[in-house]
């Protein structure tokens, strides 16, 4: 990847991103210029790209398809670039506020750890996303017990201190430590995160299984025994085409990048909630005959 597209996450003027992604990349490839850009992303003219970052066309979302083809844009890049593109170009206020919100939105996703294969072991059991959560949350002060007992369900003290061992050996959390003065009293125990967020998508999916399945099981407890103020469940059947379908999907996964970005930045932390979104087919695909 180029050192621009590495960065894009950093930038807060399109403009200037193509133009030093354009500089790169000339460094890089002797053929590489304005007219044979315009040629790969399909553009008639050759300058195009030029008058663009010197400011004298605006991007359509026609010709911000095209730039992210002929860049190789992943998902998110291609996400960030359109929020960027719209931040710097849009007439109203709240269109500006509007994407700069999804600017910092996708700024935090991209802060996300991403677990290797060797700390698999993290997604094997159910409590340690939880005691991660809880250690640096709550004032414990390094008594397991308490810990242990925060869960609900809850768990054995043991299974608390191997949990805290683990994180810390995975890298995940950290104990803070603090200098008193002689003949103080201890400062209290108390971890930090390494990371605010964290990303599976590196975990293959047989070794999410048997954790999926335990917060599935967890999540018809709650809805069976919480009150209705202490947990929310929703269930909904719907017939309709897969664009609908897509269209609810892209919805719900904007909902969920929304609730995490607040729950990144909210300082008044109460407690540990699970969020689950699903949807899925309680049918076979209608034939076109059974249409008809």
């Amino acid at each position: 990847m180029s050192a621009a597209l590495e960065h894009l996450y950093d930038y807060d003027d399109f403009r200037k991103f193509l133009q030093d992604y354009f500089e790169e990349q000339k460094k890089m490839r002797a053929v590489f210029s304005h007219r044979f850009f315009a040629a790969k992303a399909g553009f008639s003219s050759s300058s195009y790209c030029l008058n663009v970052i010197r400011g004298r066309f605006n991007l359509t979302p026609k010709s911000i398809e095209k730039l992210a083809k002929a860049m190789e844009f992943e998902p998110l890049q291609k996400s960030y670039f359109e929020a960027l593109v719209q931040y710097n170009q849009a007439q109203q206020v709240n269109e500006r506020e509007n994407a700069w919100g999804q600017i910092v939105q996708i700024r935090k996703q991209i802060e996300f750890t991403h677990l290797g294969v060797k700390e698999q072991l993290y997604f094997s059991k159910w409590y340690y996303p939880i005691i991660r959560e809880l250690a640096v949350s709550t004032d414990w002060n390094g008594d397991y017990m308490v810990l242990a007992r925060s869960l609900e369900p809850q768990i054995t003290t043991e299974e608390a201190r191997e949990a805290i061992k683990n994180l810390v050996e995975w890298g995940l959390i950290r104990e803070i430590t603090e200098d008193v003065p002689a003949g103080s009293k201890p400062a209290p125990v108390r971890y930090e995160e390494t990371s605010q967020m964290l990303d599976a998508t590196a975990i293959p999916p047989m070794a999410l299984r048997q954790i999926r399945r335990e917060y599935v099981q967890h999540a018809i407890g709650a809805v069976e025994n919480k009150s209705k103020d202490e947990r929310f469940a929703a269930f909904t059947t719907l017939a309709m085409s897969e664009s609908s379908y897509n269209y609810a999907v892209d919805v719900l996964e904007e909902a969920r990048k929304k609730i995490i970005a607040r729950a990144a930045n909210d300082s008044n932390v109460e407690r540990v909630y699970e969020l689950m979104m699903v949807a899925f087919p309680m049918s076979k695909k209608f034939s076109k005959e059974a249409e008809k």
